[in-house]
Parts: C-alpha cells; sequence; structure tokens
C-alpha cells in the first residue's frame, strides 16, 4: 500500500485540477481555512475516498484538523488507522 502516491494522484486528478492550484508539498497547508486546496466541499469526497480506498473507517472523532492539516499529517493518520484495523 502506498499512501502517498495514491492520496497525492487523488488529490491532484480530483480536487487540485478542478481549481488549478498546485500539489502542496509534505508541509504545506492542505485545508482552506489554512490557505491549502481542501475546502469544505471537497473534505466529504475525500473522506469517502480514503474509507473505500484504504478499507478504513473515519470516525466522527478522527474529524479533526490536526489530521487533515498537512498531506503528512494525512498519510499518517490513514497509515496509523490501517495499522490498527489489520493488526
Amino acid at each position: 500500500m502506498n499512501v502517498p502516491e495514491v492520496l497525492t494522484d487523488y488529490l491532484s486528478k480530483e480536487i487540485l485540477a478542478k481549481n488549478g492550484e498546485p500539489l502542496p508539498t509534505l508541509d504545506q497547508p492542505l485545508l482552506d481555512s489554512e490557505g491549502g486546496p481542501i475546502d469544505s466541499l471537497n473534505m466529504w469526497p475525500l473522506i469517502v475516498f480514503v474509507e473505500s480506498h484504504f478499507g478504513i473507517k473515519i470516525e466522527d472523532t478522527d474529524l479533526m484538523p490536526e489530521n487533515f492539516q498537512t498531506l503528512r499529517a494525512l498519510i499518517e493518520f490513514i497509515e496509523t488507522k490501517h495499522s490498527e484495523l489489520h493488526s
């Protein structure tokens, strides 16, 4: 499972291509409240994609800005959830 590659591919094709923004680096903001490309309209499709593609369940308690703040944070969150599920 290559989380960074799959996630950046999804973001590039499904979110960033639509609004013409470049892919943020690992530590640049993802959330629009911090200047990133992910707004409230893009958040739900992103969550659905992550759940279906990586086979994890994102709980309401997981919906904290810290988990989606940067690409690095999101990758670590997905990898942690995946490890918990399959350990």
